[in-house]
């Protein structure tokens, strides 16, 4: 069973890094509660979750990701996942991501650390390079919406492009519990093709996509 997989964020904002040259971000979307929850389920049967957990220091910011799910055909398990990652932000500024994924037995990491106009990226898969220029590196981790203008990184794969975005509105998401949620949906294409949902206070909501099934992340709110 082929997947692109859940992509997660993690690489310690140690003191001294080079900070990539960016504009100041906006003050990021952290959670009042430090944590975002999220069911997943695969055709409408719930397969997994996906949770992340905020840490702040001064102005150090830390998010780690932890995610597993497990995919059964008449009760047989024929497809497992499971990442576990850290992002780390400084000054509102996205300084590097360690990740660890066990993508159905294949061992992958992603290792980005910031350089000069950049970041250095070490990959299990895509190899090892340097990206420089506009925009911006970010990960993708979804909790952001600035990744939306942002050149993304895939920290499963250690691949990196540019996303094509549109958004055709607001509508409601039905959360884990059953709840309506208001959220405005964002179309990304290009190398990646997915829906992403951020609330009116710009929180992420809710994200769809299609690999060998329709795969949903919903929402805890309670």
């Amino acid at each position: 069973m082929q997947r692109r997989g859940l992509v997660l964020g993690g690489v310690g904002g140690a003191a001294g890094a080079v900070l990539p040259a960016q504009a100041p971000a906006a003050a990021l979307p952290v959670p009042p509660s430090g944590e975002l929850r999220f069911q997943i389920l695969r055709n409408g049967t719930p397969v997994g979750e996906h949770h992340l957990y905020f840490t702040q220091s001064g102005n150090r910011l830390r998010v780690d990701l932890a995610a597993a799910l497990v995919v059964r055909i008449a009760g047989i398990p024929v497809f497992h996942y499971r990442a576990n990652a850290s992002e780390y932000w400084e000054s509102r500024r996205f300084c590097g991501v360690s990740s660890k994924v066990n993508h159905n037995g294949s061992m992958l990491e992603v290792l980005a650390s910031p350089i000069a106009d950049g970041f250095a990226v070490v990959s299990t898969k895509a190899g090892d390079y340097n990206y420089t220029g506009s925009p911006p590196m970010m990960p993708l981790t979804y909790w952001n919406k600035a990744m939306l203008e942002a050149m993304i990184l895939n920290i499963e794969t250690g691949r990196h492009y540019p996303a094509i975005v549109k958004s055709p509105g607001w509508n409601y998401l039905t959360s884990a519990e059953g709840e309506r949620l208001l959220a405005q949906r964002f179309d990304v294409t290009g190398k990646l093709h997915l829906s992403v949902w951020y609330d009116q206070y710009g929180q992420w909501a809710g994200l769809q996509f299609y690999v060998d099934g329709d795969v949903m992340f919903r929402k805890y709110v309670t």
